[in-house]
């Protein structure tokens, strides 16, 4: 057959990380191995948490195809939620038009791209790293790539983000928010300020907040945007979010998108030929779990329970030798540098690899940067690790024992080769002295 007739496309760094595993006898079934490279939080019942399920019952009518927008109550348990969480003091609020389900995060992106004319389309970089993909996949985009500075801790300046869009003329712009993966959030003053440049541009915001009720400072617990929008219909601004994070339930790829009446039938409609809608017995079930006291009680546990995993987390690779240097906010990420102990590694993929032999899965932080675009040529995160605080914090404790371990054999074999070196230079160094010795 013909390859040349196919695009040639790269698994995302996540799903690289589980096929190289996998050769290295990788089951997620074997409890010997530790995937501290998981983009899901633990399924499990956590203290405070609602109840699982763990069964469901379907009626006749659940087998058939669902509207490719969504089940109605379910949209309608997302403006709800979204009205009750965010918009207690707006006049205006959130609606069924202004609703859309989708088969997950990535299908409600790639739904979004497909639907614009050809624009312009900007995005920090580190980020998730599937945006690199989705982009790649429509040519109706051309991407723009603002960098974050590690000095600044991967925060973006505002400021120059504003001048930044409107001398490279971007038109819309994608982001996760809380960062996946540095943990970062922007929040109160800070998006405020991000939206007021939405709207005075014209800039388009994409925002991903999957993980907008994993919040680890101040006391609401939640971070969006749907709280400083005042305008539903007319402000430029669509959000992203599902039951992946905000309830745990990653494999029901179950996802909402809030925004304009106007762009939520238009990403209905690609949706149509693109997908063909999400699953319904899901959606049913979720009709059940999503409502503000579920999520509350959700987020309060979360909350808890994960601060105490990133507090341990963070403290370990400190101790280990990694350099973080920003504590996350948000989500259940840990950026951290190998350039405290860059001489024990040749760079991330090295790391990844000695990892994988101690049966632990990491993601290489080269992933995050959304490369290939001539803007971004260089990979700049070739010396950063992301770690995953979503698993049981027994699994935790178990991977940072063994990363520990591995670093301490990576010291003694450096150590050994340097005695190995200096002992070469030494007898050398003898042996040229007795070649001037003897020839004079």
């Amino acid at each position: 057959m013909d390859s040349e007739i196919f695009k040639k496309y790269e698994n995302t760094g996540v799903i690289y990380a589980m096929e190289e595993a996998q050769k290295y006898g990788y089951d997620p079934l074997d409890k010997d191995w530790v995937n501290l490279g998981q983009g899901s939080a633990q399924g499990d019942e956590i203290k405070g948490s609602p109840k699982r399920v763990r069964n469901f019952c379907l009626g006749l009518d659940d087998h058939g195809y669902a509207p490719v927008s969504g089940l109605k109550e379910l949209k309608q348990k997302v403006a709800v939620l979204y009205n009750e969480l965010f918009r207690q003091n707006h006049r205006q609020k959130y609606q069924i038009k202004n609703i859309s389900i989708a088969g997950g995060g990535r299908i409600a992106i790639s739904r979004v791209v497909a639907s614009m004319n050809k624009v312009k389309l900007g995005f920090f970089t580190p980020d998730y790293t599937a945006y690199e993909g989705i982009i790649n996949v429509f040519e109706n985009v051309e991407p723009v790539g603002i960098r974050l500075n590690d000095f600044q801790g991967f925060k973006p300046d505002l400021d120059e983000f504003e001048k930044t869009v409107k001398e490279k003329k971007i038109q819309a712009f994608l982001l996760s928010n809380p960062c996946n993966p540095t943990g970062n959030v922007i929040k109160g003053k800070d998006l405020k300020k991000l939206i007021r440049i939405a709207k005075k541009n014209n800039l388009f915001l994409i925002l991903d907040e999957f993980y907008f009720n994993y919040i680890y400072t101040g006391s609401k617990g939640f971070v969006s945007s749907a709280r400083y929008i005042s305008d539903i219909e007319r402000e430029p601004i669509l959000i992203i979010a599902g039951l992946s994070k905000a309830l745990r339930y990653s494999g029901w790829r179950i996802c909402w998108c809030l925004g304009p009446s106007k762009v939520i039938r238009l990403i209905s409609s690609v949706g149509s030929f693109l997908d063909g809608g999400a699953n319904h017995p899901l959606q049913k079930e979720a009709v059940k779990l999503l409502n503000k006291e579920n999520i509350v009680k959700e987020s309060k546990a979360v909350g808890l329970v994960f601060k105490r995993k990133r507090d341990f987390i963070k403290s370990r690779l400190e101790k280990i030798g990694f350099l973080i240097k920003n504590k996350p906010e948000g989500a259940f990420y840990i950026w951290a540098s190998l350039e405290n102990i860059r001489h024990l590694f040749k760079n991330d993929f090295d790391f990844f690899k000695q990892c994988l032999a101690k049966k632990v899965i990491v993601v290489p932080g080269s992933f995050f940067d959304i490369k290939g675009f001539k803007n971004l040529s260089k990979v700049k995160y070739s010396h950063y690790v992301r770690f995953s605080f979503g698993p049981d914090i027994k699994s935790i404790k178990e991977g940072m024992s063994r990363i520990e371990k591995l670093i301490k054999e990576r010291e003694k074999i450096t150590q050994n080769s340097s005695k190995w070196k200096l002992r070469s230079w030494k007898t050398l160094g003898q042996k040229a002295r007795a070649w001037r010795f003897e020839s004079n």
